[in-house]
Parts: structure tokens; sequence; C-alpha cells
């Protein structure tokens, strides 16, 4: 566990989104890794690159939808994800993101990535060393989120921050004499792609997909036990976090400063009646949950109860041992959802 006194913890919306996403890789590939060894990294390595690749064929999907050339302009403009604002903070060397970009070529320099900042506060190290886990995530998911939008696309990436160099340096060239008829198939808008502009909630989505891809990829490969104990690792590392919040700001670890300050209920669309709330008990009926309708919509319902019985167990359990938790009557019709029940 990570003594999160030393470490920034995270509390905009949008970088909290982000967070999720980040560790619930870095848990999933951590574990995977530590217990079957080089079979867990190969299960993971491959959900990351089936996770680019879900992103890529989606994008082409839309804008050969729109009627828009297959080109790295069009690819671009084909926004699923909003990115973290601390992107765009200048880095200690004070060199900006630099990048050009044609139909043809773009060119893109990242000085400052948050990603590369949190893996590195997780694996216990510091931005600019070597990542062993954050490497791999780096080393998968752009071959396949660029280059699978047309087979014409080449994509090269010469310098990673998570491996301890300056920036990443992306080179991507999409040259029309390499280009063939290429179908994608056809777009299904999905009712968990309604996000609008809203930057946490799309982040918040983001989290949702990188969950289901490797948390199927573990399900499979190596079984609902090993789910479930990775779920529960990454829960108490929040539960952790939040109560080391409570300590910054001089409150109790109370069941109502988890709901109201907490992170469970981070996207804006979660639709829930709060019935009641106090210190010492919550009554929630959750009437829409996006992690459930995008598992439903993948055809993996069955991962949906596992994430939730194992992650809000085990993350009041670090948050306060005194709380105990119930989830129950887990939907996967209609909007999807659940009712919860904590209390002291």
């Amino acid at each position: 566990m990570i003594n999160w006194k030393e470490h920034y913890i995270e509390t905009e919306p949008a970088e909290r989104s982000q967070y999720f996403w980040v560790s619930i890789f870095y848990y999933m590939a951590k574990t995977a890794i530590d217990d079957f060894g080089l079979e867990g990294e190969r299960c993971i390595r491959e959900a990351v690159r089936q996770f680019g690749h879900e992103r890529a064929i989606r994008k082409r999907q839309r804008s050969d939808a729109l009627g828009l050339p297959a080109n790295l302009v069009s690819m671009k403009n084909m926004v699923d994800i909003y990115h973290d604002p601390r992107f765009d903070k200048l880095p200690a060397s004070g060199k900006e993101r630099f990048k050009v970009q044609t139909p043809e070529h773009e060119f893109t320099k990242v000085y400052t990535c948050p990603n590369n900042d949190m893996w590195a506060a997780l694996e216990g190290k510091k931005p600019g060393d070597y990542l062993n886990i954050g490497c791999i995530y780096c080393e998968e998911v752009h071959h396949h989120l660029y280059g699978d939008y047309d087979p014409a696309i080449q994509m090269n990436l010469t310098d990673i921050l998570t491996k301890g160099d300056e920036c990443c340096n992306f080179r991507l060239h999409m040259r029309k004499a390499n280009m063939k008829p290429f179908d994608a198939g056809q777009y299904e808008p999905q009712s968990w792609e309604d996000f609008g502009t809203n930057v946490q909630d799309s982040i918040y989505t983001m989290f949702c997909l990188h969950f289901y891809h490797y948390a199927k990829g573990v399900y499979d490969a190596l079984g609902e036990a090993e789910l479930r104990k990775i779920i529960r690792i990454w829960a108490e590392e929040r539960g952790v976090r939040l109560k080391e919040l409570n300590r910054r700001n001089g409150v109790a670890d109370d069941i109502d400063v988890l709901i109201e300050k907490g992170d469970i209920f981070l996207d804006t669309r979660i639709a829930k009646d709060v019935e009641e709330l106090t210190p010492n008990s919550a009554k929630i009926t959750v009437k829409r949950s996006i992690m459930c309708q995008l598992l439903r919509d993948h055809g993996a319902g069955e991962l949906a109860p596992i994430y939730f019985e194992e992650s809000m167990k085990a993350l009041c359990a670090a948050y306060n041992p005194d709380i105990q938790v119930e989830v129950s009557n887990l939907t996967l019709e209609g909007d999807c959802g659940y009712h919860l029940v904590l209390k002291k």
C-alpha cells in the first residue's frame, strides 16, 4: 500500500476520472504479472491492444458515416475523450507541446503526461524513471489506437515518457499511395457515448471501456478469482486515498462524506435517488449506471456484479472498517442500476 501522505491526490472530477483508468490498468497489469508471470503479461498486453483497436474502429466507422475522407485529420476529429487538463501544463523544462498535422502526416511531441506521473507514483518511482508497468500500456495502445483506423497508417513512437525519455514523440503517416479500400463496418451509436462535451464524463466513459477490456481479458484467461482479487486491491487503494483526503481536510471518515465528497459517483450522468444519507448510513437507488450499460452492450454483463460487489466492499473497508456494504437489485435492463446500502 502506498503512503499517500507523500503524494498528490486528485480532487478535480476530470483528474479523478483519469486516475480511475490509469490505476485500474496499473493494478490489472501488476497483479496479473505478479501472479501469472508471462501469461499475465500476455493477457494484459492483448487487452490493451483490443482496447486501442475498438476505439480506432469506432472512430473510422464514425468518420465513414459522416462521409469524411479517410485521413489523419478525420481520425483526430472523431473525439471519443476530452483530455485531462493537466496535459496542457508546461513541464519544468518549459517546452510546449509540438504538433504538425496534415491529412497524410502528423508529428507530435508531448512533454507533460499526468498518466506518466500517476504511474510513477504507483510504481514508487518519480517522473523520468523507467516505468515497468506504465510502459506496457504505451508500447501497446498507440499502434492500434492510431494504426487500426486504416491499414495504411504507419505509427512510430520513437520516444516515450514512461521509458524515461524527454517526451512522447509521435510520427504518423497515412500516405495515399498505400491506401486500399477498407470496410470498418457500420457505426452503431451506444447509450454510454452521450457525454457531449463534458470532460469528466468522457474520461469516466473511457475508464469503463478500459475496465471492460482488462477485466474481460483477466476473467477469460486467468479466472474470476484473479479478477475479483485485482478489483479489491484497486478499490482498497481508492479507500486509502479518500481517507487521506479526509485527514487533510480535517473531516471524519463518515458515510455522508464518502458519498458527497468521494469518488463513487464521478460521472454526472449517473442518475440516483438518495433515500437516506447521514454520517452513519446511506440508502441510494442508482437509476442509471454507465459502467453497467457499457458492460451489457459489450456482452459482458457478468462482470457488472463482480465489479460492484468487490469494489464497494473493498473501498469501504479501507475507508472505514466500520462501514457495512450491501449492493442489491442490480439490473442490466434499460438504463441499468442497482441499490446501495451503507451503514455503520
